[in-house]
């Protein structure tokens, strides 16, 4: 085991096991019960087949009231009038480092339930999109992670910077930098070099507190195995009259 790896298993040793928490956020809660294939195969499925955990949808009011009360007033007024999909990328983070348990985005299937695919003594998750970086659709962790505290303190201090503060890089590209700077000791850019790779995922095997997948999403992710599923994402979107985040 290398010096990081062990020093990180000794750091997540001292933390707690992930709760039993689902986190959702939707424009409005009733989506659940809503006939969607992305719903009923989705975060429907992920409730009903996880029931020992506590499941939430947080609306974009509870969203908004989330932000506030845990941001400074300064750093508040730096994102309360971006779109609710900016904000939303930074309350999964304070969630997830605060609460703890799992974040999911709306849009993924699921049919593996989390007492088969979590293991006993794992305190956090990092699936991985193909070979690029750490999935940010999916968070599992336990409260008060030092990846998420960093990913945390990176998007504020990039806004407070007003350094390139455009969507994507302040959501996934600002998560893998804190991700692999915890991880490695320095950041990494997504798609990373074989030898990065490499280094990132000895770290994470070697880690006992830790575990990742690789994702091939939508059908083979950390919390769906199987046959293609049709999506209905962009009918639902319509619906529900909700604007695609490169709108």
């Amino acid at each position: 085991m290398s010096s990081i790896a062990s020093e990180l298993d000794k750091l997540f040793s001292t933390y707690s096991s992930p709760p039993k928490k689902i986190h959702v956020t939707w424009k409005n809660k009733d989506i659940i019960n809503k006939p969607y294939n992305i719903v009923r195969n989705g975060i429907r499925q992920l409730r009903d087949l996880n029931p020992e955990y506590e499941f939430t949808i947080y609306d974009d009011d509870d969203v908004e009231s989330y932000l506030m009360s845990h941001l400074d007033a300064s750093d508040y007024d730096l994102i309360k009038n971006k779109k609710v999909v900016e904000k939303t990328d930074l309350w999964r983070l304070l969630v997830i480092y605060n609460e703890g348990g799992v974040y999911v985005d709306l849009d993924r299937f699921c049919n593996l339930r989390f007492v088969d695919i979590i293991k006993l003594e794992t305190k956090c998750v990092l699936p991985m999109y193909y070979d690029c970086d750490f999935s940010q659709d999916i968070m599992i962790s336990c409260p008060g992670n030092i990846i998420h505290k960093r990913a945390i303190e990176l998007n504020l201090e990039r806004r407070r910077a007003h350094e390139n503060v455009d969507l994507f890089y302040l959501g996934p590209v600002t998560y893998f930098h804190a991700a692999t700077e915890v991880l490695l000791g320095r950041q990494v850019n997504r798609s990373p070099n074989a030898s990065d790779l490499q280094m990132l995922r000895e770290i994470i095997e070697s880690c006992s507190h830790l575990q990742t997948y690789r994702e091939e999403p939508m059908c083979n992710t950390f919390i769906y195995r199987g046959a293609t599923i049709r999506s209905d994402k962009d009918e639902m979107y319509r619906h529900e009259s909700v604007k695609h985040w490169t709108a």
